[in-house]
């Protein structure tokens, strides 16, 4: 799989994801720190990337439909802590590994995972 890291979330954990055998990369990696959102969505689309964000606005799906995306993995945490986000990207990511999600929005906590598309 292939994953685009949203700027509310630290190129550390691209690492992470990368440590999983997966390729990721961060919008600050790709130079696009500051972009709004419409921006990095086509960034994710254009790059058949799966877009991982903490960004609410990404789960409203009236919005940013995930139908014509390569999927969007929304963690919902409290706190997001980076501990957190790690053990939520690392527990996601094992759950996932089988699962398509073009055109899927996958919504992540501590405990479970719920997709909608």
């Amino acid at each position: 799989m292939k994953f685009l890291l949203d700027e509310n979330l630290s190129p550390r954990h691209a690492e992470t994801i990368r440590a999983l055998g997966h390729d990721a990369t961060s919008v600050a990696e790709l130079g696009l720190a500051g972009a709004d959102d419409c921006a990095v969505r086509c960034a994710a689309i254009e790059g058949g990337r799966i877009l991982v964000t903490l960004d609410g606005d990404f789960a409203n799906v009236l919005r940013f439909p995930p139908a014509a995306t390569p999927g969007v993995l929304r963690l919902r945490l409290h706190p997001p802590t980076e501990e957190a986000i790690a053990a939520a990207l690392r527990f996601a990511i094992a759950r996932l590994d089988d699962v398509r999600l073009d055109g899927k929005l996958a919504v992540v906590d501590e405990r479970k995972i719920r997709i909608r598309g």
